[in-house]
């Protein structure tokens, strides 16, 4: 069968696909501590150790977002703008507690505004060809993250924001993937049935699973071996090369 038939013949039931972003279509040029570090450095703040700071990173992260959840969003007292500008103040701060703050803040500030441009990501391998075969054989295509609003200006700077219709991140629905309600709106939105809709993410519990829960169909790309064996064989993948191919090529039992 030709390629293209299989692939349409294999999305034929979809009306909605939606991916994550991170990890699945975009990665981090750099890891975060190393980002942190040059950054610092290049604005006066030399000799920072980037495995200090991917670690306080995670630790950071853990901590704001049991304090503040899904960025802030019910919060009364702080803005997601506000949640990654205090993340990142405390990680500096805790790396080195000399830091004068007003260097500190100057730092976050920098960071917060390169994380939300083309500076500290890259596209992963296969995802622009993907996304035009996704255009092409389904009605709509979007974005489903649990992240905050910044993400939009993600899309624009990497340049692929005018591939969706939309772009839902967990901040603006009020609940983080993979509660069934952050896969609701795009089905209301579009009129669509969930098992006319397709996610497409990296993390099983989150995206396939939680996909899965709502009445979607969910592909997963990982290289987690345990995340591997735990779904159906048609449905996980290394790479979005890899789950191209196979959508072109064999018949996936949705």
């Amino acid at each position: 069968m030709n390629r293209h038939v299989q692939f349409a013949k294999n999305l034929n039931r979809f009306r909605l696909v939606t991916f994550d972003i991170t990890d699945t279509l975009l990665r981090f040029r750099k890891p975060p501590g190393v980002q942190y570090a040059e950054t610092a450095a290049l604005m006066g703040i030399k000799n920072l150790d980037p495995n200090k700071l991917q670690t306080l990173f995670r630790e950071e992260f853990k901590s704001m977002a049991k304090k503040y959840p899904n960025f802030g969003s019910k919060s009364k007292e702080i803005t997601w703008q506000d949640w990654w500008i205090l993340l990142v103040s405390n990680v500096f701060h805790r790396v080195d507690d000399q830091l004068p703050q007003t260097e500190i803040r100057r730092i976050s500030e920098r960071l917060f505004e390169q994380y939300r441009t083309n500076e500290c990501y890259v596209h992963i391998d296969g995802n622009l060809e993907l996304l035009k075969m996704m255009r092409n054989a389904c009605k709509y295509v979007g974005v489903i993250s649990n992240t905050d609003p910044g993400l939009e200006r993600v899309l624009l700077s990497m340049d692929i924001r005018h591939i969706f219709d939309f772009v839902c991140t967990s901040y603006d629905l009020g609940v983080e993937k993979p509660h069934c309600d952050a896969f609701l709106k795009p089905l209301e939105k579009y009129n669509v049935q969930a098992h006319e809709a397709l996610h497409i993410g990296n993390l099983y519990d989150k995206d396939y699973i939680g996909a899965r829960n709502a009445g979607w169909c969910s592909l997963l790309i990982t290289k987690s071996v345990d995340e591997t064996q735990k779904a159906k064989p048609t449905h996980v993948y290394t790479s979005l090369k890899e789950m191209h191919n196979a959508l072109e090529t064999i018949d996936i039992e949705w």
